[in-house]
């Protein structure tokens, strides 16, 4: 049985070779998505895709935002014929015509990109906007692009998107120097495989406080109660309280329940006694010298993958030890991006993750595809 192990494969440049890889590729996505179908097993992949807009899109998230051309989405399409997921979870994307260029309903994928869209685009609707197979993906037309959560489902492997739903508490706000901005909501799903069901939430968390300290004040205090912050370690230390209340709320309810997306945060830089302050807000776990749980809330077991692994993609801007503090946050060494997860889901997926690089990387694939490193898991679903 196929144990969510990663292949690199080492590809010459030429569009011939690339071809056979593909199609040999496509043949075995296929055998491994009839045999999840078959065994109650599901591959699930995480994937920031770095502020992806469609093709014909004129605008841009960033002013200095990287313009992909059709052999930019092509191999999009191949990277993600690599992670050969039933499920993704997303980050960075701007549209469901965006979506599309790399996960087409014609292909037999059914998306969903957060509400937080829909608000952009003044749309006439609330809630999540989901594009299924026979539908047309809407193309926006507000004159800016925002990073959105989402969710691609090949819904032919067995696995059914049951439910899809905002989590706006996310959005704590950030003071901009005076300018009051939104940060990115959640994406709050229920995948089904027959009677089985997992509950997952999509994130992209406040970017910009990778391994400073998150001031402990936050975890406990509703970030309604008080004025947006001005600082970033402050605002995502503000978005702890209302993911640490979703997951009660799944340990309450005994839900299989999971976590996904991009952290913007080096969890796996802390342990034992100096452990990272964003999983001790959301286990509720800080012991303090002694050893003892300084954090009187029930205590949460939680897992996460990768775990203490290095980053496999783009190797060549690893920098363990940034010369300046322009330079800081631009090691990759330590990923950001996770599943992470409690008890009932770690009874169902075996030591089956991964990092999926792209094969063969040159220095700018990491700005024409994306610079975050997509990972993968297998889960069985009973």
């Amino acid at each position: 049985m196929y144990n969510g192990a990663v292949a690199i494969v080492l590809l010459s440049s030429t569009e011939g070779c690339w071809k056979m890889v593909v199609k040999v590729l496509a043949l075995v996505a296929a055998s491994l998505f009839s045999t999840a179908v078959e065994a109650g097993e599901h591959r699930l992949g995480n994937w920031n895709v770095q502020t992806l807009v469609h093709s014909a899109d004129t605008a841009t998230v960033f002013p200095d935002d990287y313009h992909r051309t059709a052999a930019d989405f092509a191999d999009l399409r191949k990277w993600r014929d690599l992670i050969a997921a039933d499920v993704m979870f997303l980050q960075e994307v701007t549209s469901p015509a965006a979506i599309n260029e790399v996960f087409p309903v014609a292909d037999g994928w059914t998306h969903c990109i957060s509400g937080q869209y829909a608000v952009l685009e003044h749309m006439n609707q609330s809630g999540p906007v989901c594009t299924r197979v026979g539908e047309t993906p809407r193309v926006p037309v507000a004159a800016e692009r925002q990073q959105f959560t989402a969710i691609a489902v090949r819904e032919s492997t067995g696995l059914v998107l049951a439910r899809v739903a905002d989590m706006p508490e996310l959005n704590v706000k950030f003071d901009d120097n005076g300018t009051i901005r939104d940060v990115r909501w959640g994406l709050d799903v229920i995948l089904r495989d027959g009677a089985s069901r997992l509950r997952v939430l999509v994130v992209h968390l406040k970017s910009g406080c990778f391994d400073d300290r998150v001031d402990r004040k936050f975890f406990t205090r509703d970030p309604a109660l008080d004025p947006p912050a001005k600082f970033a370690c402050d605002t995502l230390g503000r978005q702890m309280f209302p993911l640490q209340k979703w997951i009660r709320a799944r340990e309450d309810a005994g839900e299989a329940w999971m976590i996904v997306g991009d952290f913007n945060r080096r969890l796996d830089l802390g342990g034992g006694r100096t452990q990272d302050e964003v999983w001790a807000a959301l286990t509720a776990f800080a012991p303090n010298r002694d050893g003892v749980d300084q954090d009187n809330r029930p205590d949460t077991l939680m897992v996460r993958q990768p775990y203490k692994e290095a980053s496999l993609c783009w190797l060549e801007k690893r920098n363990a030890m940034p010369a300046n503090l322009a330079e800081q946050d631009e090691y990759f060494f330590a990923p950001i991006e996770f599943f992470l997860y409690g008890a009932k889901v770690g009874a169902l997926a075996p030591a089956s993750g991964g990092q999926v690089p792209w094969p063969n990387a040159q220095p700018k694939d990491n700005v024409r595809l994306s610079d975050h490193c997509p990972n993968v898991l297998t889960l069985k679903l009973e």
